[in-house]
């Protein structure tokens, strides 16, 4: 496989995960669709949802104690 497959394929893969967590646009004013984005933005844009999720999880598991 050469490299512009494997760049598509984890483009692909990285518009599924923010799909999956509701993220399917830039926001405002931009509103440019992660299907659009290059591979670069989509990476950049997965870490930050990832960094929320685990910051959401992480106040959720401080408020049990």
């Amino acid at each position: 496989m050469i490299l512009r497959d494997k760049v598509e394929e984890r483009r692909q893969y990285l518009i599924y995960e923010l799909w999956k967590h509701g993220y399917e646009t830039t926001p405002e004013p931009d509103g440019i669709e992660t299907k659009d984005l290059t591979l670069t933005e989509l990476e950049q844009i997965h870490i930050n949802v990832k960094c929320k999720i685990g910051k959401e999880m992480r106040k959720r598991e401080s408020k049990k104690v």
